[in-house]
C-alpha cells in the first residue's frame, strides 16, 4: 500500500500549461507498471503531438472542454467534462484545449514512464534504414530467413549458423506486449537483415518499429486497401527501409494478387508467398511463374522441411530462398508449452538453400 499526501508531488511548467506526476517515481524508468498525472492546459494550448509504442492510456476530463485529433487515422473528437478517452499503443493524439478557461485531465498510463517509447509525430520522419544485412548482400546463393524469433538464444544460434535473415513477428492485437518482449535486439550485430512481420498500417508507426528494432526490412501482412498500402510503402520506401510484400494463397489466388501489386510495384524490394495449405509440387511451380511476371526476388514460406521445393530451385529465375516458420525450424519440449530452437531443422534448412545457386 502506498499512500501519498495532497502536498507531495510538484507541479512543473509545460508548453501547454502544467502537469503533476500523482504517482510515486512517475518519470523513473521501469518503475511502476502504470503512472498518474494531473494535465492542466490553457485555453488555446495543446500538447505534442506524439503516440506510444508500448503505453496505453486512459484521459478523464475533469474540467473544460477538449479537442483531441489523430493524424495517422484523421480523426477529430471534442471532449467535455466527464468525458473519458482510451487510447491503445500506436494511436497518434494531441489535445487542444478549445474552451475559455483551463482544462483538467487526468492521465493514468500502463506500462509507466519508459524512455524511447514516446514518440513525436514530427520526429518520425527521421527514421532512417540500419545498414542492409546479410539477405540483400547474398546475390549468388539463395537465402534462409527464419521467422518468429523471440528470444536472444534464439537469434544468436541464427547468427552462428549463418542465418540470412531473422524475422520478429509483431502481427495480432497483442502486438505491443511483444514487442516488450524484444527488448534484447538492441545487442544483436546488424549482420543479419531484420525484418518486421507486421499488419500495422500507420506509416509513423511502422517506421518507429523499425528504428526500434534496427531492422532494415518491413515485411508487411495483413488485408489493406490499395490506398492504405501505397501510403505505407511510400513513407517506407523514402526512409531507405527495404519493403516485403506477403502474398497468401494457392496459385489461382496469387494471380489476382499480383495483378494488384503491378501498378505499384516499383515500391517493394521483394515477395513473400505463403501457399498455405498449397503444398502440391505442380501448384507450386505454377505460383513461382506467376511471381516471377513481376520481375522482384521472392522467398516461399514454409512450416515443414518442404521437399517439394526442387523444381523451384529449377525453374524459377526470382526465387530467392525459404522464409522458415513454425515447424520449419522449432520444436516443442515435452511436458511444457515452450517451443525452442531444433537447430538440426535449421541446419537441414541451411544446406538445403545453400547449395543451389539462383538462376537469375
Amino acid at each position: 500500500m502506498k499512500h501519498f499526501k495532497q502536498s507531495h508531488p510538484d507541479w512543473f511548467a509545460t508548453p501547454y500549461g502544467q502537469q503533476r506526476n500523482l504517482s510515486q517515481k512517475a518519470q523513473t524508468e521501469g518503475s511502476d507498471k502504470a503512472d498518474v498525472k494531473l494535465l492542466v492546459i490553457t485555453p488555446g494550448k495543446s500538447t505534442s503531438h506524439h503516440f506510444h509504442l508500448l503505453r496505453k492510456s486512459w484521459f478523464y476530463v475533469i474540467d473544460g472542454n477538449l479537442r483531441v485529433s489523430s493524424a495517422f487515422e484523421n480523426w477529430q473528437l471534442d471532449l467535455t467534462t466527464g468525458d473519458m478517452l482510451e487510447l491503445n499503443p500506436g494511436e497518434d493524439h494531441c489535445f487542444l484545449n478549445v474552451g475559455a478557461s483551463d482544462a483538467q485531465v487526468l492521465e493514468v498510463g500502463s506500462p509507466g514512464h519508459i524512455p524511447h517509447d514516446k514518440i513525436s509525430v514530427q520526429a518520425t520522419g527521421m527514421t532512417r534504414a540500419a545498414p542492409p544485412g546479410k539477405f540483400w548482400h547474398t546475390d549468388s546463393r539463395l537465402c534462409l530467413k527464419v521467422s518468429g524469433v523471440s528470444s536472444m538464444e534464439a537469434a544468436c544460434h541464427c547468427q552462428t549458423a549463418g542465418v540470412d535473415a531473422i524475422g520478429f513477428d509483431l502481427v495480432d492485437a497483442d502486438w505491443s506486449h511483444d514487442l516488450d518482449r524484444l527488448d534484447w535486439v538492441q545487442r544483436l550485430p546488424f549482420s543479419m537483415s531484420r525484418f518486421l512481420v507486421t499488419h500495422l498500417t500507420q506509416p509513423h508507426l511502422v517506421s518507429a518499429l523499425l528504428q526500434r528494432l534496427g531492422c532494415d526490412t518491413l515485411q508487411w501482412c495483413g488485408t489493406a486497401s490499395e490506398e492504405t498500402l501505397r501510403t505505407l510503402y511510400s513513407v517506407v520506401h523514402n526512409q531507405r527501409y527495404r519493403i516485403i510484400h506477403t502474398v497468401v494463397g494457392s496459385h489461382t489466388i496469387i494471380r489476382e494478387e499480383v495483378n494488384k501489386i503491378k501498378p505499384w510495384v516499383s515500391l517493394l524490394d521483394g515477395l513473400v508467398w505463403d501457399p498455405e495449405s498449397s503444398t502440391e509440387t505442380e501448384n507450386l511451380s505454377e505460383g513461382g511463374i506467376i511471381l516471377d511476371t513481376l520481375e522482384l526476388p521472392w522467398v516461399i514460406s514454409v512450416d515443414t522441411m518442404a521437399e517439394d521445393l526442387e523444381k523451384l530451385f529449377k525453374n524459377s529465375v526470382f526465387f530467392k530462398g525459404i522464409d522458415a516458420v513454425s515447424n520449419a525450424w522449432h520444436t516443442h519440449q515435452r511436458g511444457c508449452g515452450e517451443s525452442f530452437m531444433d537447430l538440426e531443422k535449421v541446419h537441414r534448412l541451411l544446406r538445403l538453400v545453400k547449395q543451389r545457386p539462383v538462376q537469375g
